[in-house]
């Protein structure tokens, strides 16, 4: 409709033009001193206009929990006002879920739906100038402010109307953090008005308490298991041939993000890819990084947007940087730490390491780290962990990581580096130029040579020396710590090749694989100590007395695992290396003969240990004396190797020879002489002198309660032994009441996977089955298997003695078949593995026979 013209004076100045009236209006013009009524006809009403980028999702997953809180914070019909805002990680769903909500509210056909881009100021404004066009408002007289101004005012006009605003990442844009009385932001361009709703979408948490009240931002986290797998069969819902385990792993790798998701199950419709096919290519680093870095046409996402699971947070990250680059630097820091349970000291420790930080000051180091967390879960980069143990834990996505890591790696992450000059394709003249410049633009920026080539390598860097600082020597008064950084140093264990420092990641992995043998968690010490041995190959060479240490470590953690042939090549090999290296005679040499002669012993090949065993005590009487500490060592390894062999009085005739001389240099109360005691307990305990050795093994636990107390692991051992004494004198209550207590003082002290902690399981069962209480035995029989099983592997000792135990609980308990299939599995797994001389052979075979028969 034509806007009136009313020509009142003679000049252009006294025209009045380009205005709107409503009914009723008053007006009064300059020097005529005119006043007019005017009476104009009403304007009918607007009809609802929409402006919405993107079609409707048909592929959408309702996430009822997240569009119930929505519907909650903008209900409608309204006569007042609404905003509320969805925040959270880049890639989480965010437009999506505002983008359903659009279309929710289109179903009111007297709804004004509408949308912009808040990524910038620029977005902002070009879409404001699509609104215009929408409501028919000329811009072509109007400044951008006037315009701005004529949308909003346009909007709130409305008589019913939704704005979606997006991608508000930036909220510095909105006046967020800006000082009073400065320059006008995109804020005031905002409409409000009782007749509409106004929904935002931001990475950014600092949105509630500011741009929407405290109480209307609603955090869009990680999907829902079951949310997920619905997002991903989409694809696999027409493949009944997948696994519904394949599924699961998958999403779980994905960490439940629907980008990553999405971006998986575009892959897999476009290359006819399992979801285990697409597992394995995540296995694989050198394919992991092509397939997640992936960019595909998303008609519900922005074109020229990065829209994979590298590059997707590079926003966020250039926002955090210009704010801070403390902030900055401990995200990178973090990116190469375990992602759960990150404990605060981990931040606090990394702030120290860094650049330009503050080192000795503990409150403005604290205030700095603070404030860092603040901004860090604001941009939900990190989360607090809740209920994980004492002190501040907080979390972090591990696609966020790979992202760091993989930007970091492709020099993308903000910072000049070589890698952006030597990476582009062109002759050695124009390189050559190119890094010139380089060079220069690095002077200027005040970087040194080495802070800027490679970034990956200085945060990894950063990473281990924090770790290397917070993870302590083992001792159990340690442990708890030891425990809280393991999954920290096992991490910072991956990245030696990338900071080059694979010595002083040797040393860490090292303390670590300690703590682990103090604990009894070998198969975890497998891996840590093979990892220390490959570094220490790759840095220092085979030769290296280093070197020789980790193969020597390797090699205890493999016969603790009942890998006794792999252990005898590790040692044979360590043996060879010393004696070529330090000679016959030298204290290291000599230890690795005794450490080939444990293993021979183990394997039932005694007549090989004792051999061995007489070389060790020989040379240590030679080289050391007869009274030294490691030559009554040797002769009690010895005496045990005797009692194996049935030579009862040549090995009691050594352990009180041990004894004697214990006492003599010790002392009565000396933990090694009370060992000496204890071992001549267990040769009494072999002749089947009972009584003597329980005399021997009550003045034992009278001891190491006076000197240990409780609760320390030797004081336990004596306890376990008196109660084994007990059980062969028949004193069966009295065995149980002693093996229970050992069973809740080690689940407390070691936990419940502990080798110690299954021994007395195992020892209880046996109680049990000699009373006749077979239904109880089982049970425990069958979860000493079940976890010896999981630590062990079949073919350890250990666990081929728990199959022989519950193959005998389950024969009498009219499992015959069961019991013969699972003696049988027994009696091959210790011919594989025991030498065949091996006692526990004979006893399998004459059980099975018996079973059998």
């Amino acid at each position: 409709m034509a806007q009136p013209v009313l020509s009142l004076g003679e000049t252009a100045n006294d025209q009045i033009t380009n205005n709107q009236f409503r009914d009723g209006t008053r007006i009064h013009q300059g020097h005529n001193n005119t006043t007019l009524n005017l009476h104009l006809p009403h304007r009918p009403a607007r009809a609802a206009i929409r402006l919405i980028p993107y079609p409707r999702n048909e592929d959408l997953v309702h996430r009822p929990d997240l569009v119930d809180k929505l519907n909650i914070l903008l209900p409608y019909p309204s006569d007042i006002s609404h905003s509320a805002a969805l925040w959270g990680l880049g890639g989480s769903g965010k437009t999506q879920i505002a983008l359903s909500y659009a279309y929710q509210r289109c179903a009111d056909a007297s709804c004004s739906v509408l949308w912009v881009h808040a990524d910038t100021e620029a977005t902002f404004s070009q879409d404001y100038k699509s609104i215009a066009r929408k409501l028919q408002i000329n811009n072509s007289r109007l400044s951008d402010e006037d315009l701005l101004e004529a949308v909003r005012d346009g909007i709130a006009a409305l008589s019913n109307w939704v704005l979606i605003i997006d991608n508000a990442d930036d909220l510095r844009l909105f006046g967020v953090g800006q000082i009073a009385e400065e320059t006008k932001t995109l804020f005031q361009y905002i409409p409000h008005a009782s007749t509409g709703t106004v929904l935002w979408t931001t990475r950014d948490a600092h949105i509630t308490g500011t741009l929407v009240g405290q109480r209307q931002g609603i955090e869009v986290a990680r999907m829902t298991f079951d949310e997920a797998k619905q997002l991903l069969l989409t694809f696999g819902s027409a493949e009944p041939s997948i696994e519904e385990a394949e599924i699961d792993s998958l999403v779980e790798e994905l960490q439940l993000l629907p980008l990553a998701i999405m971006q998986a199950r575009v892959y897999m419709q476009r290359t006819s890819t399992t979801p285990k096919e697409y597992l394995s290519l995540l296995a694989q680093h050198k394919k992991r990084w092509i397939i997640l870095n992936v960019n595909e046409f998303n008609r519900h996402r922005r074109p020229r947007v990065p829209n994979n699971v590298l590059e997707t947070w590079t926003i966020s990250m250039t926002r955090i940087r210009q704010e801070s680059e403390n902030a900055y630097n401990v995200l990178h820091v973090i990116a190469y730490v375990s992602n759960e349970n990150i404990p605060h000291e981990v931040i606090t420790t990394a702030l120290k390491h860094l650049d330009n930080c503050l080192k000795d000051d503990s409150e403005e180091l604290e205030s700095e780290a603070v404030k860092i967390i603040t901004r860090l879960k604001e941009f939900s980069f990190i989360g607090i962990r809740k209920g994980e143990g004492d002190g501040r834990n907080y979390e972090m996505h591990k696609l966020v990581q790979e992202a760091i890591r993989y930007g970091l790696s492709m020099g993308k992450s903000g910072t000049i580096n070589e890698h952006e000059v030597n990476r582009s394709n062109v002759s050695g003249k124009e390189t050559a130029m190119q890094t010139s410049q380089h060079r220069q633009l690095v002077e200027l920026a005040g970087m040194s040579n080495d802070e800027h080539i490679a970034d990956e390598k200085y945060f990894s860097s950063i990473a281990l020396q924090t770790t290397a600082d917070l993870f302590p020597n083992s001792q159990q008064d340690t442990w708890k710590q030891c425990e809280k950084f393991l999954a920290h140093v096992l991490q910072i264990g991956e990245w030696a090749d990338v900071n080059e420092k694979q010595i002083e990641t040797a040393q860490l992995l090292s303390k670590a694989s300690s703590f682990l043998r103090d604990r009894g968690r070998w198969r975890e010490k497998g891996h840590v100590d093979e990892k220390t041995l490959h570094y220490r190959e790759k840095k220092l060479g085979n030769t290296h007395l280093d070197t020789i240490k980790a193969i020597a470590e390797l090699a205890v953690t493999y016969y603790e695992q009942g890998r006794y042939s792999e252990a005898e090549r590790l040692e044979i090999q360590v043996l060879d290396l010393r004696r070529e290296i330090l000679g016959d005679t030298h204290l290291d040499t000599i230890q690795a003969i005794l450490n080939l002669a444990i293993t021979y012993h183990k394997q039932g090949r005694y007549s090989e240990a004792e051999r061995l065993e007489i070389q060790v005590l020989d040379l240590r009487r030679e080289i050391l004396g007869d009274t030294h500490l490691d030559t009554i060592q040797a002769i009690l390894n010895l005496a045990i190797t005797y009692d194996k062999q049935g030579r009862y009085s040549e090995a009691e005739r050594l352990e009180i020879q041990v004894l004697d001389i214990r006492r003599d240099i010790l002392g009565d109360k000396h933990p090694d002489t009370i060992d000496a005691i204890s071992n001549l307990a267990s040769t009494y305990y072999i002749q089947g002198r009972y009584s003597e050795a329980e005399h021997l093994e009550l003045q034992v636990l009278d001891l190491r309660r006076d000197i240990f107390g409780d609760k320390h692991p030797d004081t336990i051992d004596a306890i376990s032994n008196l109660a084994s004494t007990y059980y062969i004198q028949g004193r069966y209550s009295e065995a149980e009441h002693l093996e229970l207590q050992v069973l809740d003082l080690r689940r407390d002290i070691f936990g419940d996977k502990h080798p110690d902690t299954i021994d007395a399981i195992s020892n209880l069962a046996l109680t049990y089955y000699i009373q006749g209480r077979y239904s109880e035995a089982e049970l425990l029989d069958v979860q000493v298997l079940d976890i010896r099983r999981e630590i062990l592997g079949n073919k350890h000792p250990d666990t081929i003695r728990a199959m022989y135990y519950l193959a005998g609980s389950w024969y009498v308990t009219n499992r015959h078949e069961d019991a013969i299939a699972l003696m049988q599995q027994a009696l091959g797994y210790s011919r594989s593995t025991l030498g065949p001389d091996h006692p526990l052979i004979g006893d399998i075979s004459k059980s099975l026979h018996q079973f059998e028969s």
